[in-house]
């Protein structure tokens, strides 16, 4: 088949998007090939379809198990055999996964990167058939990007292993430094550049200095009425009150955040994409995967602390191609409070080892012991049997991922398992002795003909309503089956997951790289910088975005920089000059400042004065703004 014609078969769609089909024809054609396409773009489909063109198993590496379990059940749900092996799952689960791969039994395989070191993965990995490498998400491989992981480091070893078999790297975010460290790190061969156009003409980018954040959502809410969006926050608590309040004011809205179960997600996420619900109030763990195309506003109530996760939070709106807006609300105090957040993200090394320490304790981890083992963690617990800072323990454990100790995946919904362990034959006999155990275990064996070879995802609640038996009941007989040998259970499961990516090491043993934490906090802090000045600088947000990400573009007319211009008559960099020729004669109060440069919103004085004082073009003191000296 050819590649259009996969795209039909698997996808239905008669033609592909722009530059997909080149960058799909690349990998196709065994070429090393590296895609950088904005949030939108389509990044699966350019290593999807070439993963079933060439025969052979596609193997994809993603550091997100939502994401990943979301592009495996889509696969699925095309006709394709997908799996994915994440941190969580039983040694033989894995096995059995592994062994489905080595003989040809899957299309894609999906591994987060820290399973790529494993003893069990490079064995069978060696004997699988390979048809093409995909690396999601690449800019993980990137010490200057937003979202480093150490592990994408080993990945180019994969090539020792299959030297001939093609790589495709693909991200929506990488600066020119990053877009030079994913081609160096993978070692690509000559590789076939394509990168999209980060324009999105249908959509502006608007930042508004504000004194109440929470009128400012319900006004634009309020001019929004009847479309969908999305209103972003920073922490669980801000989604829930943010809810309420629109709720309150007759908003159709819900929360989404990664605290709450996988069924209130799903059901939330479900009615939002049905129309059931028009607004979600949402932490960034709401969006991957996510491709709703009538999304008409995007809210920032607070915004985030880099220009990477603004721009894919914002470009989740007008996927349709029609006019959409992202606006995005701040206060003196947030910009205090982001740079806080920095210094919150980087704690003390003693208190990290500490937390290393604890965290071993906690789950009797022996020294020696805990290579690869997964845990199930409930930091509220942790920090209260420790006495630790929550804040600070939770920045502990993401800069003991990045030092290479622990893999820690943030709250994911994994649902149960099962596969049956014993004979058809064993099995019924158990039946015939155990009467009321029959109703279950026929119904499993029927909804699932593949159960005894593989495990399958069993819904407590959907048994309970088609046995019409109580759901404790249901999980009750679950355990006893598995108590008595029959199955092997992966059980439900909420919680974060940690996982030790070697053994507990002696405490004088345990060493948190300094030179990758400092580089980790100055590209933090470098990042926040780049978002300060799009926030306050009086230039076109678009152009600032685009060269941000290494592109030349034009004044877009429709952000709130642009149109501030069109109605004052000044140009930001007129404005800036008027203001130091005023104050070279007396100091001005905001409204002194308004009344003398008529037509000029507060607003966008606001963000040019706010720009002067980060430049050290002007001081602001008791009220007033006068000229540096």
């Amino acid at each position: 088949m050819t590649a259009v014609e996969i795209l039909k078969k698997y996808w239905g769609f008669d033609s592909f998007r722009k530059q997909q089909e080149e960058i799909v024809q690349s990998a196709i054609n065994g070429h090393d090939t590296f895609a950088l396409l904005p949030t939108g773009g389509g990044k699966s489909i350019c290593f999807q379809v070439p993963g079933i063109a060439r025969e052979g198993i596609c193997l994809v590496i993603s550091p997100l198990i939502a994401l990943m379990q979301d592009q495996v059940k889509n696969l699925r749900s095309r006709g394709l055999k997908a799996a994915a092996i994440t941190s969580g799952m039983s040694r033989r689960e894995i096995d059995i996964i592994l062994d489905n791969a080595k003989f040809g039994g899957l299309d894609f395989l999906y591994v987060s990167p820290e399973r790529l070191k494993t003893d069990i993965f490079i064995a069978r990995f060696k004997q699988m058939k390979i048809s093409l490498i995909a690396i999601d998400e690449a800019h993980c491989i990137s010490q200057w990007g937003h979202d480093f992981r150490p592990p994408y480091l080993e990945i180019y070893k994969l090539r020792e292993i299959h030297s001939d078999v093609p790589i495709i790297a693909v991200t929506a975010t990488a600066t020119k430094e990053v877009r030079q460290d994913i081609i160096e790190h993978l070692e690509m061969k000559n590789p076939n550049y394509f990168e999209g156009d980060f324009t999105r003409d249908n959509i502006s980018y608007e930042v508004y200095a504000v004194e109440n954040k929470r009128n400012a959502i319900l006004k634009a809410c309020k001019r929004f009425s009847g479309n969908t969006g999305i209103v972003y926050c920073q922490t669980r608590r801000e989604t829930k009150e943010i809810a309420r309040l629109l709720i309150a004011h007759n908003f159709s809205a819900g929360v989404y955040h990664g605290g709450m179960n996988g069924e209130e997600r799903d059901k939330k996420l479900n009615a939002w994409l049905n129309n059931e619900i028009r607004i979600v109030v949402a932490t960034n763990a709401f969006g991957m995967g996510i491709d709703k195309p009538d999304v008409r506003f995007v809210l920032h109530y607070e915004i985030p602390n880099n220009l990477e996760a603004y721009f894919q939070e914002a470009g989740r709106s007008g996927r349709d191609g029609k006019a959409s807006r992202n606006m995005a609300f701040y206060t003196q105090v947030d910009l205090v409070k982001m740079r806080q957040r920095i210094e919150k993200q980087f704690p003390p090394i003693d208190f990290i080892k500490t937390v290393y320490r604890a965290l071993c304790n906690h789950f009797g981890i022996a020294i020696g012991s805990g290579a690869n083992e997964s845990y199930g963690l409930s930091i509220r617990d942790l920090v209260k049997k420790y006495d630790f800072d929550p804040v600070q323990t939770y920045n502990a454990l993401k800069i003991l991922e990045l030092n290479g100790s622990i893999l820690f995946n943030e709250a994911v919904f994994h649902p149960t398992k099962l596969k049956f362990i014993v004979s058809n034959k064993t099995l019924y006999n158990f039946q015939l002795k155990n009467k009321d155990y029959d109703p279950i275990i026929s119904y499993l064996s029927r909804s699932h003909p593949g159960i005894f070879e593989n495990y399958f995802q069993v819904d407590e609640a959907r048994l309970s309503t088609k046995l019409k038996k109580s759901r404790s009941l249901i999980h009750k007989q679950l355990q006893y089956i598995e108590k008595q040998g029959l199955a092997d259970i992966s059980w439900q499961s909420e919680l974060p997951q940690v996982t030790l990516l070697h053994e507990r090491l002696p405490d004088d043993y345990m060493q948190i790289d300094k030179k990758v934490y400092q580089i980790r906090k100055d590209v933090a802090n470098k990042k926040l910088e780049s978002l300060i000045g799009f926030i306050q600088q009086p230039i076109c947000r678009s152009i600032l975005l685009l060269k941000y990400f290494g592109q030349e573009g034009k004044a877009c007319g429709k952000c709130d920089v642009c149109l501030a211009e069109e109605r004052s008559n000044y140009s930001g960099e007129e404005l800036q000059e008027i203001i130091q020729q005023l104050l070279r004669t007396k100091s001005y109060s905001m409204e002194e400042l308004i009344f003398e440069l008529k037509g000029v919103e507060k607003h966008y004085l606001n963000g040019i004065l706010n720009w002067m004082m980060d430049e050290n073009l002007v001081h602001y003191e008791a009220g007033v703004f006068s000229q540096v000296d």
